[in-house]
């Protein structure tokens, strides 16, 4: 299990259009017709949006489409260059290239077909017992065969929330193709109809695997996936940190879950966890009897698709081609796959991204730009501190210790400081193979782990990944090279630029660690209430009221945003915005009144900051994100917080009757 459940990332999906750098701010992206006091986000990217067309490749398009993409191509030109090299054979190098090709050999992918997994599938049909099915579930684990979606449920590692001294064992709910709980019961027409097109998909995975029965057998795995899925919780009740954190003996998770083999699993992973965290144990107990209650022939079945669909982007054209059609198409809107040097260059990323990271890092980020940076984190960090003293709403003993906390975050900038050792991973001619003894290889490093301190110098971005997350287990704040580009970061732009661009990022990142999730950690990373009881319920008052606004906003149709599971991200979009102005306003020309292009110092650091969410998304695409991404879509994350700032207010002149116009005291104000 990814440490995702409590660790939160800006998650740039897509974002603003391409900029003029001469001016750093290019002003033919704003829709003059557009009262900015009316729809700022349609005011300051209404020309883009118009002169746009999403590629048939993409399921959303904007800048940060564009920055990945043109990463993309300079990832591949470094491995064409490496390959170019006499590289030592099994040295990072020549696995980087190794992975690499394989990928790019579609000839050798065709003509293996379904075969890279045919022995894993002839092990499927000889379970004899629902403990098999259980032992088999482990097996892919342990063998990288589930670089998808995992068989039964999600295993991973996490430091101890409560004692944040070692790394223990996690297990989630997990097992299920659709994207969350609701793909399942919602009765809309067009749940019905993604649930027939998974449906669809399943069947024509049996199918390229010489299944008979297809359709039948198909209809029964989604049948089951349903019983699976009514023991879940949703996105909005995985938020609830308290009723995450059920610690386990092992023994005991085994005597809970006797179907669910445990003990073997671990033996087989080579860790023997003296403590486990079992995220949803009523998923667990209802996985539990539903090992007996379907018949083992479904079983069988699940298990066959569980493999195929992970392996079916790295097998045959067929398969791809499924997985693509139900994923991407479906669920996101792309209509044409990405090119395939992109597709392998993103994979060889995902699963060897510190030796690709490493070398990009030496060639695309500067000392200077790792310099800048670290000021403008640090005046970020100033100016959060400044507001928490000022803060009107907290008593003096809760301030004591939120500035301890804010005091205490660590930084990472650009690339870790201690690279990753492949040494222990082979590489070979196969695509498949490869991808799944990396995933193996990350599993294996995950689980070693276990029962060990922590180590605080990992990274779980790739340093070329365009995003940034706070981690409030180590309390740190982390900036991958990736994101440290225009318009979110260019060393030469004018502050303005630079504090509406990725010193908003920065204020985000830092406001998770006192957002509704991340307030529930102290200084040292410690699931621990730090709050007097009045400060706590002064806070949940506030959260409440924002969430309430980002509630009565529709994204597609009548599909409106979920403001309690989108609260922790609108809590780092206001208060990071509040936060970089307020840090901005120090600077010389915060300070000032000059005009540049005819716009005033706030008038362009509000722009920035517009531009940096500037996106077109498939309505696939906004309907997937409403219903599992605790992020709000794009619009709202600017107008949402920019209707609760004053300055904006004064910058813009907003008045009573404008649609983004909210009285004083319904603007909230959290930090």
């Amino acid at each position: 299990m990814r440490k995702t459940f409590i660790l939160s990332s800006l998650l740039l999906c897509g974002a603003a259009g391409a900029q003029a750098q001469q001016v750093f701010l290019d002003q033919t992206t704003i829709d003059r017709a557009v009262k900015p006091s009316d729809g700022f986000y349609a005011y300051a990217n209404g020309g883009w949006l118009k002169a746009n067309e999403i590629p048939a490749t993409e399921s959303s398009w904007g800048n940060a489409v564009i920055i990945r993409n043109k990463t993309r191509t300079r990832l591949q030109e470094l491995i064409t260059s490496m390959a170019a090299q006499k590289n030592k054979p099994g040295s990072a190098a020549q696995k980087l290239q190794d992975f690499y090709n394989s990928g790019m050999n579609t000839a050798a992918i065709d003509k293996l077909g379904f075969q890279p997994v045919q022995a894993d599938l002839k092990r499927i049909e000889a379970i004899s017992t629902p403990q098999g099915v259980a032992a088999e579930a482990a097996t892919q684990l342990a063998a990288g065969l589930s670089s998808g979606t995992a068989p039964l449920f999600s295993l991973g590692n996490l430091a101890d929330p409560v004692s944040n001294d070692v790394e223990i064992a996690t297990l989630g709910q997990g097992g299920m193709g659709l994207p969350g709980k609701d793909y399942y019961t919602d009765a809309s027409a067009k749940g019905v109809a993604i649930r027939a097109k998974y449906t669809t998909y399943l069947q024509q995975l049996l199918e390229l695997s010489g299944t008979p029965q297809a359709a039948d057998r198909a209809a029964a795995i989604v049948a089951l996936e349903t019983r699976l899925a009514a023991g879940a919780r949703t996105p909005t009740e995985n938020r609830n940190i308290q009723k995450l954190l059920n610690y386990y003996t092992l023994d005991k998770a085994q005597q809970q879950f006797p179907l669910l083999g445990l003990g073997a699993t671990f033996q087989k992973l080579n860790v023997a966890p003296a403590k486990l965290l079992v995220a949803q144990p009523e998923f667990f107990d209802g996985l539990n009897k539903e090992l007996t209650a379907t018949p083992l022939a479904i079983w069988k079945d699940y298990l066959r698709v569980r493999l195929l669909s992970s392996a079916a982007p790295y097998l045959s054209a067929p398969f791809a081609d499924a997985n693509f059609a139900f994923y991407s198409t479906a669920l996101a809107g792309q209509t044409k796959n990405r090119p395939r040097n992109e597709r392998v260059v993103a994979t060889t990323d995902a699963k060897l991204g510190e030796i690709l990271g490493k070398v990009y890092v030496e060639k695309y980020f500067t000392a200077d730009a790792k310099k800048r940076m670290n000021e403008l984190v640090q005046n970020v960090v100033t100016a959060f501190g400044e507001r928490i003293k000022s803060n009107s709403w907290m008593t003096a003993a809760t301030k004591e210790k939120a500035t301890q906390k804010l005091s205490t975050v660590r930084r990472k900038i650009a690339y870790p400081d201690q690279w990753r050792d492949y040494s222990a991973l082979t590489i070979g001619p196969n695509y498949f193979s490869n991808v799944k003894a990396a995933t193996a290889f990350e599993l294996r490093e995950n689980m070693r782990r276990v029962g060990k301190p922590v180590n605080r110098e990992l990274w779980t971005m790739t340093p070329p990944t365009l995003n940034a997350y706070y981690n409030p287990l180590n309390n740190e704040i982390v900036f991958p090279a990736g994101i440290l580009l225009a318009p979110f970061f260019d060393p030469q732009a004018d502050d303005a630029v630079n504090y509406g661009g990725i010193a908003t990022v920065i204020g985000h990142e830092i406001s998770h660690g006192f957002d509704d999730q991340g307030s529930q950690f102290d200084a040292q990373g410690r699931f621990s209430n730090w709050w007097s009881k009045e400060d706590l319920a002064n806070f949940k008052t506030r959260g409440a009221a924002l969430a309430k606004q980002y509630s009565q906003f529709v994204a597609v149709d009548t599909l409106h945003v979920n403001g309690k599971l989108t609260l922790g991200e609108n809590i780092g979009d206001l208060c990071g915005v509040t936060v970089a102005y307020q840090a901005f306003k120090k600077t010389p020309q915060g300070q000032g009144t000059q005009l540049i292009d005819g716009l005033t110092p706030d008038q362009r650091f509000f722009l920035s900051y517009a531009a940096i969410w500037r996106q077109k998304a498939r309505e696939e695409s906004q309907r997937t994100q409403v219903l599992t991404d605790p992020h709000s879509p794009a619009r709202f994350r600017v107008d949402g917080p920019l209707s609760n700032i004053d300055a904006f207010y004064t910058a813009f002149n907003l008045k009573e009757g404008d649609k983004m116009w909210r009285p004083a005291s319904e603007r909230v104000v959290i930090w």
